[in-house]
């Protein structure tokens, strides 16, 4: 038991991308600090294990991320470099901060603060000279200079001008932006699709965006028409045919014609995956299925979204998953749970943590000396270690 006082209160959910440092206001040059400067201190290094729990790249890294590509970013002294799968750096240079490859690229930060794109060599395939620049998503990705967002194309030309004061990624050839105040959605060339008069649009769903007008939400057509008038207080998108909305406090799912599929009855309600929803009354979850019926023979304290056919699940303090049908995989008797990704999915016992496979099987005994593990990518997963 001591072990779990003492491992319990270790497991963080660490951030998901490195963090680059905010821009000066307009006109001003502000220095930025030693790179060593943006981290606090961590007695506690990261490397690597394989599916048997075995260390395989030695815990010598302040931080590392999931492997991509064949190489994973690792922080040391400040500094993001490039590793290969023997532990070994790749690329001989290192970055103030810089994100996974794809497509042979990655999105990366120079000393002086701007952000570009380089190559598996290092070298600058689009050079670093944005304030900001976001991931490429269809083809484009969008850029800050000064106070205005526009659009580059994968060879690092201005397709779209900066003209925008937000700019989402592009999907299905679409993205949502901002201008004078206002939100609309625009094409690939930058031709407006859905006008700037709405103080929200989220991107098409099933045929249906869904917008807010004087703070009530409703759905669009692709022509900009309402198909479903804002009369919503809250929304959300449409899966599956069906979408949850609340007119004042309570939620319940409409369909496409805005009609009550299930009457507003729900404090929360969410589409969870698999044709499944979740709704919550107080602090109590149910499991819902299309017609609105109960799935579980009673509520729950916590149900999160599925994830390869399961979803973690909370009672009495402690975590299992359950089916998409309400019946259950796995008691609950883990401290905490994750979802599944690749087949596996991370959970703490009060041994420590390990995985479990999507039959619940253990897939190694827990190390007391992982403080923290995270999913597996390509064959390994990141692991913090004590010693």
């Amino acid at each position: 038991m001591w072990r779990s006082i003492l491992f319990l209160p270790l497991i963080v959910i660490m951030a998901s991308a490195c963090q680059a440092d905010p821009a000066p206001s307009e006109g001003e040059v502000a220095p930025l600090p030693d790179p060593a400067a943006d981290y606090e201190d961590n007695p506690y290094t990261w490397g690597f294990a394989d599916r048997d729990g075995e260390l395989v790249i030695r815990n010598s890294f302040d931080e590392v991320r999931a492997f991509s590509a064949g190489l994973a970013l690792v922080r040391k002294d400040g500094r993001w470099h490039y590793i290969n799968k023997s532990g070994q750096y790749a690329i001989d240079k290192s970055f103030r901060a810089a994100w996974p490859f794809s497509n042979g690229r990655a999105r990366a930060q120079a000393d002086g603060g701007k952000f570009g794109y380089i190559n598996t060599q290092g070298e600058w395939a689009i050079p670093p000279d944005y304030e900001e620049l976001k991931e490429f998503t269809d083809q484009r990705a969008a850029f800050r200079q000064g106070n205005q967002y526009g659009y580059l194309n994968p060879e690092g030309g201005i397709v779209i001008e900066p003209q925008f004061t937000k700019a989402g990624p592009f999907a299905s050839g679409q993205a949502v932006v901002q201008k004078d105040g206002n939100y609309g959605i625009i094409d690939q060339q930058g031709k407006v699709v859905i006008g700037f008069q709405y103080e929200q649009v989220k991107p098409f769903a099933e045929g249906l965006a869904r917008a807010r007008k004087e703070g009530r939400y409703g759905y669009l057509s692709p022509k900009g028409k309402w198909i479903i008038p804002a009369r919503f207080r809250q929304a959300g998108d449409f899966n599956e045919g069906l979408a949850a909305v609340a007119e004042e406090e309570r939620w319940g799912l409409i369909n496409k014609k805005g009609e009550w599929k299930v009457t507003p009855q729900y404090e929360q309600l969410f589409y969870a995956g698999e044709g499944r929803w979740v709704a919550a009354n107080t602090t109590r979850y149910q499991l819902l299925d299309q017609e609105g019926n109960e799935l579980l023979q009673r509520p729950l304290d916590e149900i999160h979204s599925f994830s390869q056919g399961l979803a973690a699940y909370r009672d009495l303090e402690l975590w299992g998953y359950l089916r998409p049908d309400g019946s259950i995989l796995t008691s609950p008797h883990y401290y905490l749970a994750w979802a599944f990704t690749d087949g596996l999915a991370r959970i703490a016992t009060d041994r420590g943590l390990s995985y479990i496979d999507t039959s619940g099987f253990l897939l190694f005994s827990p190390k007391s000396y992982y403080l923290e593990i995270r999913d597996y990518s390509e064959g390994l997963a990141p692991v913090q270690v004590y010693e």
